[in-house]
């Protein structure tokens, strides 16, 4: 009997802290995509619904409603923004134009882009959205459109990274 019970409660836990590691990813997925078409890098930038809900109210308000609320979209987005940011190889800041936001079922979107030279042999990026919150959090970027997609992950005390072509 005190195996069965034993056994219960070991598995209670596991369910529990399972369950609590669902709700929260403290990860983020951007693709900076450059489109041949355009001439544009685009960045997308996505994030768990639920975790920039935690985010907003943690960042600016513990009433902050990222789901109904234009305000606090935009201070988000407003937020990437400033924690997402690109330099030439040489280290010269390149600037980017904030495009957009929304969300879209259980992730929210933050849309920028820019003009590159067609010569570009390669750029520094800095990813730290969320980072300065959440320690674990790890924000992976993939490159694309310059040959093989490349995956950068801003993890730890990985703050710049950059990416040749």
């Amino acid at each position: 009997m005190a195996r069965y019970v034993y056994f219960l409660i070991v598995s209670l836990i596991l369910t529990a802290s399972t369950h609590a590691l669902a709700h929260q990813q403290k990860a983020s997925e951007t693709t900076a995509l450059f489109n041949k078409n355009t001439g544009q890098l685009e960045l997308m930038h996505r994030f768990y619904l639920h975790d920039t809900e935690h985010a907003v109210q943690s960042l600016f308000d513990k009433k902050a409603d990222i789901l109904n609320a234009k305000k606090t979209q935009q201070q988000f987005a407003d937020y990437v923004a400033t924690h997402f940011q690109l330099r030439t190889l040489d280290d010269k800041p390149i600037t980017l134009t904030d495009v957009g936001f929304e969300v879209e079922g259980k992730f929210f979107w933050v849309y920028q882009e820019t003009t590159l030279a067609d010569t570009v042999k390669g750029i520094k990026m800095f990813n730290g959205a969320l980072r300065d919150l959440w320690p674990t959090q790890v924000n992976m970027v993939n490159v694309e459109g310059k040959g093989k997609v490349q995956t950068l992950y801003f993890s730890h005390n990985k703050t710049w990274l950059e990416t040749r072509f």
